[in-house]
């Protein structure tokens, strides 16, 4: 079977199930099928509810109403197909549909799990983008000096040796001035 659809409403305690009939190469009419039907009541990890119980049902039409819905509760349901008996259709019951669940519980149980997820996420992800801003602006930024103090701070050039350097440059330069001055007489 295809495309198998549930409707419920929580006031009736009911729920409309439907589904098309599996393709084949030579019959056309829906007539040609009996259906298992199976809905299973899942366990609920929340309550401690360890078993499941089953509702098995052959029926000759694509469609099935199923009276005892409970929206506090999860369900599942999967049908397979075999020959009616009159159309040429393989007498061995067919591959099951996929699964469809229903019921409210399916919701109730994952928010838990997303009230810790999605502020877990928020927060790994302003992290990072702290961490990738505050890295970049330390890559970029270049570092500023501090000013200096002059009349506190020590000067970088020791001046007694500098006026000591210059003096002996300039004896330095006197003692040339006078051989060349020599040399010319």
């Amino acid at each position: 079977p295809l495309n198998v659809s549930v409707n419920c409403t929580e006031a009736s305690h009911r729920c409309s199930i439907w589904w098309q009939p599996p393709r084949t190469s030579h019959v056309k009419r829906s007539s040609c099928f009996k259906y298992e039907i199976v809905i299973e009541n899942k366990a609920d990890a929340e309550k401690n509810t360890k078993t499941t119980s089953k509702t098995v049902t052959i029926i000759e039409n694509n469609s099935y109403l199923y009276e005892s819905f409970s929206s506090e509760k999860r369900y599942s349901v999967k049908i397979r197909a075999t020959d009616a008996g009159f159309c040429l259709v393989s007498p061995n019951w067919g591959e099951w549909s996929t699964p469809v669940e229903f019921g409210t519980q399916q919701l109730t149980s994952t928010s838990p799990y997303m009230l810790f997820l999605i502020p877990g996420l928020s927060a790994g992800l302003a992290l990072f983008l702290c961490m990738t801003v505050r890295a970049y602006l330390k890559k970029t930024s270049a570092t500023v000096p501090q000013p200096r103090d002059p009349f506190h701070d020590s000067s970088p050039i020791d001046f007694q040796t500098e006026y000591m350097n210059l003096l002996k440059k300039q004896e330095t330069e006197e003692i040339i001035d006078i051989e060349e001055v020599m040399e010319c007489k």
